[in-house]
């Protein structure tokens, strides 16, 4: 007998539009412009994505600094870190960038999100420069 699969698209892109300064010890970094949000799992509020079912997610995350400024982050999954993003222009006259990308097994529930390394982040781009997007693969 044939049945029908329901498939739930899970994804999303997100940006700063505004630049950000200073911040805190491992304090969120929330990309408050949302392009594309299926299925809702983003919080432009909070900056966390919340997986809506268990599957496997892939995530990106861009940083663009200023010259002579720093910007690192990291990834992490349910309050433990698994990547970092190191964007430093420290000596340098032009603008850094830098991506990174994780694959991360989740369970309904289970939370993403970037935050600062320690209190590495001293300068963000705004202008939808720096961006953050997932999908469920």
């Amino acid at each position: 007998m044939f049945q029908h699969l329901l498939f739930v698209g899970i994804a999303f892109q997100s940006s700063l539009t505004k630049t950000l300064q200073n911040l805190k010890h491992q304090e969120t970094v929330i990309y408050d412009k949302v392009w594309l949000n299926e299925g809702n799992a983003y919080n432009e509020k909070t900056g966390k994505f919340t997986a809506t079912v268990d599957g496997l997610y892939s995530f990106s995350w861009t940083t663009v600094s200023n010259p002579g400024g720093y910007f690192i982050t990291e990834i992490v999954h349910n309050g433990n870190a698994k990547a970092e993003n190191q964007c430093d222009g420290r000596g340098l006259t032009g603008h850094p960038s830098t991506s990174n990308q994780v694959n991360i097994k989740m369970k309904k529930g289970d939370q993403v999100w970037i935050r600062t390394y320690t209190t590495n982040g001293q300068y963000a781009y705004g202008r939808n420069m720096c961006s953050f997007s997932g999908f469920k693969i």
